[in-house]
This record gives structure tokens, sequence and C-alpha cells, in this order.
């Protein structure tokens, strides 16, 4: 959205400390290691549990790693992308921000990881431990998500970021969270790991480092939901139905759950997808257990996938028709 547009001003004129968090030097910079913004998004919603533990995704910063696009607007181009949290006071000013890793390096130098709850605190001492709470004085909790545009140079062979090119834009999306009716305190005291951690690939194998229990028993839930997947859908027809397909991918929606199968170098896989959550199973040749490959969202996330999948493939066997080759998958 344009930076001047009329909902842009209008909300800046409602929540004046917008101003100084878009003038703060947040990377990602632009080509000029300036703070040139071509695109600015507002939203205002409420602080919910899910935002305790939220993360931020850094990508570019200090590292080589990118984001590149197959399609769409961004196609050919490459991006770095920076996200930050601020809480503000009810004069309107950013009493703390959470310190997150500039990227996964860093991340992996942590003994902990680092959440969105971090912001209700103001002083970490060397052994980790919290102090000073800000439930009472924050009014507002901002998060930043900072882009930039890079044309894509298509060359590896010397490091990721030898593919930046000329710096085309950068953009910024920033969210104001309300406070919730039960307020920041109980917000945070009522929110748990296991129900609202996004989960993610990379957080497991930080966990799986450090060993973690509290992950390793989301592990293994996300493990049983595996099992009663292949059992009740994968080794329950649909197995049967992509080996006798004639191309090696097969599609269909099932109560607005995508589910995908596809070969990749001899591995059998399927994923379970929506605009909010996914994940996928994998079957190693010759062997009769799948496991979790990967998976973006929470815990009830994906287990409302999972459970849904199973009940409608069992409970309306006429469902199963609606599973078809797909040769855009196929090419896997």
């Amino acid at each position: 959205m344009n930076v001047q547009s009329p909902k842009n001003k209008g909300l800046i004129k409602q929540y004046p400390f917008i101003t100084e968090l878009m003038n703060a030097r947040l990377e990602p910079f632009d080509g000029n290691d300036g703070l040139t913004l071509t695109n600015l998004t507002i939203k205002v919603e409420k602080a919910d549990k899910t935002l305790m533990f939220r993360q931020a995704d850094n990508s570019g910063l200090g590292e080589n790693s990118l984001h590149f696009f197959y399609d769409g607007p961004h196609k050919g181009q490459v991006m770095r992308q920076g996200e930050y949290l601020f809480a503000i006071n009810s004069e309107g000013k950013s009493i703390n921000s959470v310190p997150w890793p500039r990227n996964e390096r860093e991340a992996n130098k942590k003994d902990h990881e680092i959440f969105s709850k971090r912001i209700f605190w103001k002083t970490e001492n060397e052994k980790g431990w919290l102090s000073d709470p800000l439930w009472n004085e924050t009014k507002w909790l901002v998060w930043i998500k900072v882009c930039s545009y890079h044309k894509d140079m298509g060359n590896d062979d010397q490091g990721p970021n030898c593919r930046f090119g000329a710096f085309l834009e950068r953009s910024m999306q920033i969210t104001i969270y309300s406070e919730p009716e039960e307020g920041f305190e109980k917000l945070d005291h009522s929110s748990h790991l296991v129900e609202n951690l996004y989960l993610n690939q990379r957080i497991f194998t930080r966990a799986i480092i450090r060993k973690d229990s509290e992950f390793i028993t989301i592990g293994g839930r996300l493990d049983e939901l595996c099992q009663f997947f292949q059992d009740e859908v994968y080794f329950n027809g649909m197995k049967e139905l992509f080996d006798q397909n004639k191309f090696r991918g097969m599609s269909g929606e099932f109560s607005s759950i995508k589910v995908m199968c596809f070969e990749m170098c001899g591995y059998q896989r399927v994923t379970l997808d929506t605009p909010n959550s996914d994940i996928t199973f994998q079957l190693r040749p010759e062997s009769n257990s799948m496991y979790v490959l990967s998976m973006n969202g929470t815990l009830p996330q994906i287990r409302y996938l999972v459970k849904t999948v199973v009940r409608v493939w069992n409970q309306n066997p006429e469902s199963r028709l609606l599973f078809q080759s797909d040769q855009n998958l196929s090419v896997f």
C-alpha cells in the first residue's frame, strides 16, 4: 500500500508512535544503507495467546540466507527480512523491545528460545532470569516486519549474498496489538507453549541440540498424529491409489484442506495444507512407517488438519474420488 494512502495517514494520526518506529533504523535497509520506504501496511488487532509465543523470522541479516520467489509479483527477486516487537505505553513511548537473534547462527548460540512474552520483562541478568515486569505499563504491542527486495543475480557460486543485485524496494508491515479484555498480565500467564507455539523445523532442530524436554514432548505428539494419519488414511487406501496412478502426483481438497501426495527421489510424501498451517509426512523406500518431515503452525492447527482429513476420508468414502492425478506435482 502507498505510504501516503488515506488509510495509512489516518492510522498514523491515531497512533502517532508509528512515525517514530518507521524512522528507526530497522534492518534491512535500502541499497544505500538508508530507510527508503516504498510500501507501508498498517493493521490493528487484539493481542492473543498465539502472539505470546511468536518469534521473529529474520533472513539475510548478517548471514548467507535469503528469500527467493518462483512466481508472483516478486519473481526474479531476492529478499532480506527483519522482524521486531515493541512495547508502547499509554503516552505513546516505546518502553521495551525483544532482543531477537538477527539470524540462525546467533539463534543457535542461545541456550533457550526467545518468544514474544519476553517483551513484558525489562531486565534480564547474566543467568537469563527476568525481572521488572511491564504488564501494567504496556498499552500496545507493535510487531514490525521490514523487507528489502533486490534483483536476483542467480549466482550461488560465491555464496547466497552474491545473488543480491540492484535494490528495488523496501516495504514495512506494522501490526498494532491492543490490550485484551483480561489485560496483558493474565494473557501472559494463561498462554502455554504446547498449545500456542508456532512450530517449524528450525525450532525443533535447535531443541534437539539443546535437548529441550518440552519440545521433545511436542515432537512426540506430532509423531502420534503421523501414526494416526498413516493408519487411517495413507495405508487405508491413499497409498494404493497413489501407486496405481500414472503420474507420481495426486491431490484433492478435503473440507478446505488441500492434500498433496507426490514422490521425490524415491521418497513418498503427503502434505496437508491450509493458508495458515501445513504438515508433511514422508515414507522412505521399502519402509512401512511414515515420519514427520516438516510442519508450520501451532499444535492445535496441525491437529485439526490431521483429524479433519482422517474424518472426511473415513466417514465419506465418496470423498476419495476427489483425490485425483495432478501433473503439476508429478515433476517431483
